[in-house]
């Protein structure tokens, strides 16, 4: 199989993009029939995505599951494909039936996203877009690179979406996680 640049021109199908995974040692994103590979991130949005799955794992409740950015996400009423910077499942993990691997959920409560330049737009746009299609998605949280911001977007009852912004102080999830900004944001690297 050839290839994905950063702009396939190719429309591979979902099948074709789980092989070309499977064979490669770079992690790829899939979406509307392109791939992308996933360029690395800076050691500050490391540091950043390792704090959050920090706090995450240290709130997990019996039952949930606090996961990394190698954990495959895939959006079954988009078709995207993605690996979110940190996630958490809350129950029965469910795995895209379409991966004979079972390597891919598809039911995070929430998710995580460290935004870098070359991200940003996408993880507030068609990404963001994709994911209010999760249905047990209840929080997606982004976390600025460079200075100290943590916005949260969580689900209410109605299905709309209420948006915060914490820049300091603290922010608590409805997984019990708190985010203490200035801890989060002590002492990164440059």
């Amino acid at each position: 199989m050839p290839s994905p640049t950063a702009r396939a021109r190719h429309q591979y199908t979902y099948e074709e993009y789980l092989a070309y995974e499977r064979e490669s040692a770079l992690k790829h994103e899939y979406d509307d029939g392109e791939i992308f590979a996933m360029a690395g991130g800076s050691v500050r949005h490391n540091a950043l995505a390792s704090r959050m799955s920090a706090v995450l794992e240290a709130a997990r409740r019996s039952g949930c599951v606090a996961l990394q950015s190698d954990q495959r996400l895939r959006i079954l009423a988009t078709g995207r494909t993605t690996y979110p910077d940190a996630s958490v499942v809350c129950g029965p993990i469910e795995r895209d039936p379409a991966d004979p691997s079972g390597t891919t959920i598809t039911n995070p409560v929430l998710l995580v996203e460290v935004l870098s330049p070359s991200t940003e737009k996408e993880d507030r746009g068609k990404k963001w877009d994709d994911c209010q299609q999760i249905p047990t998605l209840q929080e997606y949280v982004l976390v600025d690179q460079f200075s100290p911001r943590v916005e949260r977007y969580r689900r209410l009852a109605g299905g709309t979406w209420e948006y915060s912004v914490a820049t300091e102080g603290r922010i608590s999830l409805s997984t019990g996680a708190v985010i203490d900004i200035e801890w989060l944001y002590a002492d990164l690297p440059d």
